[in-house]
């Protein structure tokens, strides 16, 4: 990463980001409830949060105790337990709500407490001994500009830093010091996108995080405010008016968490997951789905739908069917999608969320869920890079898994895309 320091002291570019970033803290009130128990008074006590908890399953965690407490006068008890630090954050319990109380929220929220009144660090849980969020923390201030690796880009791919449409890549390109072929993602999907577009893609080489992990994860609101301040500077200055991007967390905070914060966020830009964006080429008929295989062979697959992709977004938000109809294309070229036992809202967990929660117990979490891929197909897509990286991570534990190829939704899709040209188009109409 690159430092700005002592060499632009003083520069017209440092006075305006010193002024951004001191006025950062004003908009925590808007994702921030200091007295948890306002989030809770709708609870009536049924319990099914409990019931359907993931975490529950491997430990004892009972989400309906932690709100009674709360309820009853006994935050400080809660917070200073630290128990919430064992949330997966999935967002199951909401699904089944019949308040739709957000557990999810309250943890968010009861994890900046326990940082800043409980004086309480989570380094141990956090996994990868914290590389990665301390790197998208590095990234919130306001004089560092990532300057990252851009080898990955196709040769056919034309990018640009200024224009209509970016491809927000997302912290991909640091995962690679770990785990192997996850540039394949992002490759894939700008080879998807360059062939649709008639101008260059925005990519910026000095992208920095969305903020998701330290927002969710870590309790720290406020150095994602800063982070997202700092990447909406970056998208107007470029000119972008729609983001799309590959990954599910990058999608949800974008698209929800940014929003809720910057009133006129929704105003300016339009966010699109890969998913969206494929599926409303293929309705505009600019594109068809191909076989370029040669086998005849019937290829079983299967989808496993991130929190975020599903649990994580509005009712009235549709993706979790707009990929199922996609796949079910893939009939016609040698592929039999079949669904696994539990799918889109009660899809189960990857196991670990925001980097927090790597261990034994969320290990047989993760476990679970490749039984039932392997039950479903030889494949298992999925639209999220860390559902990717955590679910073939158990894959090297355990041999009766290991045959089950995890792929990218980009991945699987890239090959099997053909454009249709405007004179096609032209000729259908005929």
């Amino acid at each position: 990463m690159k430092n700005i320091t002592e060499s632009k002291s003083g520069s017209k570019k440092e006075l305006e980001r010193k002024k951004l970033f001191s006025d950062a803290f004003k908009y925590l009130d808007k994702v921030y409830e200091p007295n948890l128990r306002n989030i809770l008074k709708r609870c009536y006590q049924c319990g099914r949060c409990s019931g359907v908890c993931q975490v529950s399953k491997v430990q004892k965690f009972t989400p309906s105790k932690i709100i009674q407490l709360i309820l009853e006068g006994f935050e400080d008890r809660v917070i200073e337990s630290g128990v919430l630090w064992d949330c997966l954050t999935c967002n199951q319990c909401l699904k089944d709500c019949p308040e739709q109380i957000n557990f999810a929220d309250l943890v968010r929220m009861a994890r900046y407490k326990m940082r800043h009144e409980a004086d309480q660090n989570p380094s141990e849980m956090v996994a990868h001994k914290g590389i990665y969020t301390t790197i998208s923390e590095l990234m919130s201030r306001p004089y560092i500009e990532p300057d990252r690796n851009l080898d990955w880009i196709p040769k056919e791919c034309k990018i640009t830093d200024k224009g209509d449409t970016l491809y927000y890549v997302g912290c991909i390109p640091y995962f690679n010091f770990e785990f192997e072929n996850l540039d394949n993602i992002a490759s894939s999907t700008l080879k998807i996108m360059c062939q649709l577009e008639e101008e260059p893609i925005v990519v910026f080489k000095e992208e920095s995080c969305c903020g998701h992990d330290l927002y969710w994860g870590q309790g720290k609101i406020k150095t994602f405010i800063k982070l997202a301040m700092k990447n909406i500077e970056m998208f107007e200055k470029a000119g972008i008016s729609t983001i799309v991007t590959a990954c599910a967390e990058c999608y949800r905070t974008f698209k929800i968490d940014y929003p809720n914060i910057f009133d006129d966020f929704n105003e300016k830009f339009k966010v699109k997951h890969l998913i969206e964006y494929v599926y409303e080429k293929w309705k505009q008929n600019k594109i068809a789905f191909k076989n370029p295989n040669e086998d005849d062979k019937v290829i079983p697959f299967t989808y496993h739908d991130p929190c975020r992709l599903s649990r994580f977004l509005p009712n009235d938000n549709n993706i979790t069917e707009k990929v199922r109809e996609i796949f079910k294309e893939f009939k016609k070229l040698g592929y039999e999608f079949n669904e696994m036992l539990h799918n889109k809202e009660n899809s189960l967990c990857c196991g670990v969320s925001s980097w927090m929660n790597c261990n034994e117990k969320t290990k047989a979490l993760r476990y679970k869920r490749m039984l039932e891929a392997k039950e479903a197909g030889e494949i298992m897509v999925t639209s999220c890079p860390k559902c990717n990286i955590h679910l073939s991570c158990i894959q090297n534990d355990f041999e009766n898994i290991a045959s089950i190829k995890i792929m990218d939704f980009s991945e699987f899709l890239v090959d099997h895309i053909e454009v249709i040209k405007d004179e096609d188009n032209l000729e259908g109409k005929v």
